[in-house]
């Protein structure tokens, strides 16, 4: 099945989706709308991972660099288990918040 094809029904389906909510006024234009959606998307991710590095902190009591430097040398596999799971919160952390400072700079 070719891209146009596979897309029609999507973009169809889009289409019935998008369109109240630009035909009632709730959206000035169907750019102003996948921006908004997209953004508030963007913010509960960040929120989200927001709240894991915090819980990450509480439950170590030290910062992701302080706990890195604790284990140099002498983590257990769970503690590394640990660390990859915070390191991977903060990576995603920091991908959404400059996913979101392109999309806020992006038109409409």
């Amino acid at each position: 099945m070719s891209m146009t094809k596979s897309a029609t029904p999507i973009l169809e389906y889009a289409d019935r989706l998008f369109t109240p909510l630009v035909r009632e006024g709730i959206f000035k234009s169907y750019g102003e709308l996948l921006k908004s959606l997209l953004l508030d998307y963007i913010d509960r991710q960040i929120a989200l991972h927001e709240e894991q590095a915090i819980a990450f902190e509480a439950k170590h009591e030290m910062t992701f660099e302080e706990y890195t430097r604790n284990l140099r040398g002498k983590a257990s596999i769970t503690e590394e288990d640990e660390w990859m799971d915070w390191e991977e919160t903060l990576v995603f952390l920091r991908k959404w918040k400059k996913v979101k400072r392109q999309t806020v700079d992006a038109a409409p």
